[in-house]
């Protein structure tokens, strides 16, 4: 009885251990933005630590997806031309009518858009790209308050906009997913 408990308990090891090892692995550019020359804009000029804060929940749910996920600042293993490379764009951040960062757009509903490209020999053209974005907040949900991180209420534009990150990044690791499965 003890040896069939042990050796199930071993193959139960080695099927988990299988099961990790077959997931997709996938490279973050944690160095947010596509840093192409000429296109002067700086991810860390955004307010609320967002380019570390997506980054971070971008690992996380990846775990949880099934895919291992590693994120890198590094040329060699970004340009490694094996496993496939996540390079995420901030585009814009939407706080209200007055403070905007980023490209410009009409709307002023509070948001977070992003631009996420999958860089893999095995994509059609090498890689694949599609634009996120989440909802910061419903407009009712601002004050009028003489502090731009203040939002009137218990929350703070950063708290809200971490919700919305974490919110965005499940929708990027979905994406993710269904190109390196």
């Amino acid at each position: 009885m003890k040896l069939t408990h042990i050796t199930a308990t071993i193959a139960l090891s080695l099927f988990t251990a299988a099961a990790v090892s077959a997931a997709p692995q996938v490279y973050l550019n944690k160095n947010l933005g596509f840093n192409v020359p000429g296109y002067n804009y700086k991810q860390s000029e955004f307010p609320c630590d967002i380019d570390s804060t997506l980054v971070e929940s971008l690992v996380k749910r990846s775990k949880a997806a099934g895919i291992q996920m590693e994120a890198v600042s590094t040329a060699d293993k970004i340009q490694n031309g094996v496993i496939p490379v996540l390079a995420i764009d901030i585009e814009q951040l939407v706080l209200n009518e007055k403070f905007r960062f980023g490209s410009t757009s009409t709307s002023n509903l509070p948001r977070v858009q992003v631009t996420a490209a999958l860089i893999a020999k095995n994509l059609e053209n090498g890689f694949v790209t599609a634009k996120h974005s989440c909802a910061i907040a419903t407009l009712n949900e601002f004050t009028p308050s003489s502090e731009i991180l203040d939002m009137g209420t218990t929350a703070t534009v950063c708290s809200a906009t971490r919700k919305c990150l974490d919110d965005l990044s499940k929708d990027i690791v979905q994406w993710t997913a269904s190109q390196v499965k």
